[in-house]
């Protein structure tokens, strides 16, 4: 499979006063209409700045790496097509928006496609590439927009994590990823230890502030494309995709309840020393649907809590303890 291929453009004389040119990743396999685009955007002088991804496969490693202002995403694609292609890529761009070129002019697949998560649509050959530019910058403005709503109705206010709605649709597509790839996949179950107490002696500002903080350290710790989400109260999910065995889960754990041992959180008026109990369950040995692995990590995190604070229990292994209190 060929490496994602940059097609970088410098801004135009005319616009370099204008601020930096728009990154966009054009997600296209037909190297001719990706090279037609490109050199229209040049001969135009347009303020775009274009990188090449032939696959979907190509545009999510594109995720995890360089940032964009925008997508343009072609429907068909060697290792996607159709409206999974929209889902996936607005699953891994969560905040950047996505203008949908096909050389099919279906309105009711257009629908489809804004509904999955794109914001424009444009059908190839019916426009000129000043309107794909306007056609980006109003993308651009509806997903501000939609971020906005977005952030109310799919994360936490207090924390700013993922909730248990957004959870689970990612999880369910981080699963048929894992499926599709045939790679392990852990959902990582936690909870403060006497969290109440901490609410009781402090009050609820405190508290609010204990998650906070605890929420803000494992978004530090979990890597960028990573899910980390707040269920309610003081209980964590975070999912690690890409797995290549089980003890990379538990290096996680590790690396968590290292960073709540060796350092209390910020909490003002003063420090507050707070651990936590993780749970691990494995994809696909200890579950192949969400329910079941949300489940199971549930319980291997209440035989970690029993053990004592700062303890993790990866499903199905019992005794398993990367660090002991």
């Amino acid at each position: 499979m060929p490496a994602i291929s940059p097609l970088t453009l410098p801004p135009s004389p005319s616009n370099e006063t204008a601020g930096d040119p728009l990154r966009v990743l054009l997600v296209e396999d037909n190297l001719a209409d990706a090279r037609l685009l490109t050199n229209l955007v040049a001969e135009h002088g347009l303020p775009l700045q274009l990188a090449l991804a032939c696959t979907l496969r190509q545009a999510l490693a594109h995720a995890h790496g360089e940032s964009c202002d925008a997508v343009l995403l072609d429907l068909a694609l060697p290792d996607s097509a159709g409206l999974n292609t929209v889902h996936e890529l607005a699953l891994a761009f969560p905040r950047v928006p996505i203008v949908v070129l096909t050389g099919l002019d279906d309105e009711a697949l257009a629908v489809q496609a804004l509904r999955c998560g794109a914001q424009e649509y444009l059908v190839k050959g019916r426009h000129d590439v000043q309107a794909i530019e306007r056609a980006i910058r109003h993308a651009m403005a509806r997903k501000s927009y939609e971020s906005v709503l977005g952030e109310r109705a799919n994360y936490d206010p207090l924390t700013g994590l993922v909730n248990r709605a957004l959870l689970r649709d990612r999880l369910d597509h981080a699963l048929a990823r894992a499926s599709r790839a045939r790679t392990l996949l852990a959902v990582m179950f936690l909870d403060l230890d006497g969290f109440k107490p901490i609410n009781d002696r402090l009050g609820h500002d405190a508290g609010d502030e204990v998650l906070k903080v605890f929420g803000g350290l494992l978004s530090r710790i979990a890597r960028r494309a990573e899910t980390v989400a707040r269920l309610g109260g003081d209980e964590f999910v975070i999912v690690l995709e890409d797995v290549d065995d089980p003890s990379d889960a538990l290096a996680v754990a590790q690396r968590i309840l290292r960073g709540l041992e060796e350092k209390p959180l910020p909490i003002r008026p003063k420090d507050v020393q707070v651990s936590c109990s993780i749970g691990i369950s494995i994809f696909p040995a200890d579950g192949a649907d969400a329910p079941t692995l949300l489940r199971h990590a549930d319980i291997a995190m209440y035989a970690a809590k029993k053990r004592g604070p700062n303890n993790v229990e990866v499903c199905g292994s019992p005794g398993t303890v990367p660090r002991q209190t």
